[in-house]
This record gives C-alpha cells, sequence and structure tokens, in this order.
C-alpha cells in the first residue's frame, strides 16, 4: 500500500506538471520553475539581494547567482545598489519582469480557485489530516535535501 501511495504521490506531481504546462502562457515558455520564483521573489522581497533570495528559495547562493545572470541577459531584472551602502547589490524587475510576475500570479490564482474546487468536498477533518500529513512529508524531504546538500 505504501508503494502504491508512493505511485499516486508521483502521478500527482506529473498531472500537476502537464496542468501548468496546458494552462500557462507563451509568455512563460523558456523560463524555468526556479527563473519565474526567482523574478517572484525579486518582487516581494524589501531587500532582493543573493542572499535573501536564495533564502526564500531554499537554494545555494551560487544557484541563485546564475539564475540572476539568465534573468539579466533575458532583460528581466536589473542591479542596483543604495546610495549609503554601495558594496550591497539588489536587483529589481524590468518592465519584462513585471510582465512574468503578472503572468505567473495569474496562474498561481487559477490553480488555487481549480483545486480549491476539488478540496472543498473534503470536510475540515479530512483536510487536517491530509495536511498533517503532507508537512511531515515535506519536512522529511527538506531534511533529506539538506543531508544531500551538505555532502557536496
Amino acid at each position: 500500500m505504501k508503494e502504491k501511495l508512493l505511485d499516486n504521490i508521483a502521478e500527482f506531481l506529473e498531472k500537476q506538471d502537464l496542468l501548468s504546462k496546458l494552462t500557462e502562457n507563451e509568455m512563460l515558455h523558456g523560463y524555468g520553475y526556479s527563473d519565474v520564483h526567482c523574478v517572484v521573489a525579486i518582487k516581494e522581497l524589501e531587500k532582493p539581494n543573493v542572499t535573501n533570495i536564495s533564502n526564500r528559495l531554499s537554494m545555494t547562493r551560487g544557484g541563485v547567482s546564475k539564475i540572476i545572470k539568465r534573468l539579466e541577459k533575458e532583460n528581466l531584472i536589473i542591479r542596483y545598489s543604495i546610495e549609503d551602502n554601495k558594496k550591497e547589490i539588489y536587483f529589481s524587475l524590468t518592465k519584462e519582469g513585471e510582465e512574468i510576475y503578472l503572468e505567473h500570479e495569474k496562474r498561481h490564482d487559477l490553480w488555487i480557485k481549480r483545486d480549491l474546487e476539488f478540496l472543498n468536498k473534503y470536510d475540515g477533518e479530512t483536510i487536517g489530516e491530509i495536511l498533517s500529513f503532507m508537512e511531515d512529508f515535506n519536512g522529511y524531504l527538506n531534511t533529506k535535501i539538506s543531508e544531500i546538500g551538505g555532502k557536496k
């Protein structure tokens, strides 16, 4: 039964990925999950520097730096510094980056609306049990990611 659960989780992830691809606007084509979520982090963080973005995305600073270079090359973001601290580099979205952010938000809102329609058929107790399981499972996966990440 546990293997069947894992198979169902894998199928769920594949279908979520397929639905995302089927519903996403062409504007997002060519940008990976990390690219788009880096744009979102830059928009939403108070001080979007490499360290804060890496913390938000649970990625290494080196990984974020690679994404930053790609996003700059695509003219989605620009660098800036604050007058009283020229050493610290921050990022902001260009007009094109804002468009990617808005498209992502639109897709995100549609995803929530679509899947809440399904989840609304379950009572609070059932949702609570599923939520508890998912939080526990995500914690387990985070531990595994940290263990593997620490071996590099």
